[in-house]
This record gives C-alpha cells, structure tokens and sequence, in this order.
C-alpha cells in the first residue's frame, strides 16, 4: 500500500514536472513570438489584404506541388 502511495507521488511529481517545464517554455518563448509578430505586422502593414492572400495560396500551392513531385520520385 506505501509502495503504491510512493509510486503515484512520484508520478504525480513527473506530470507537475512536465506541466510546469511546458509552462516556463512558452513564456520564454512568448517574448520572441510577440517581436516576431510585431516585425511581421510592420512589414506587412501597407500591403493589400488580396494581395497577401493571393500571394499566399500560391507559394501554398508551389510547396503542395513540389511535395506531391517528390514523393511520386
């Protein structure tokens, strides 16, 4: 019964471990995400919405037909 009780505490402490290990990352990320997310609205501010998208879908398109080529290969 100890042995049981012993064995879920350290589970216990290995999933808080994680969790808490997960947490720290994304605010230590968060700070280049939010400057990455500045730079790009700098950037992107004065161009038309349509163009962006048309730009977009046919990179998107580009990068789908290259993957398709490359597993038919």
């Amino acid at each position: 019964m100890i042995k049981n009780y012993l064995i879920m505490k350290k589970n216990k402490w290995k999933i808080k471990g994680m969790l808490y290990g997960t947490i720290a990352v994304l605010f230590d990320n968060q700070k280049n995400i939010l400057e990455l997310m500045q730079k790009m609205y700098v950037a992107l501010k004065d161009i038309p919405v349509e163009e962006l998208q048309k730009e977009f879908i046919a990179k998107l398109t580009e990068i789908i037909h290259n993957d398709n080529k490359d597993k038919t290969e």
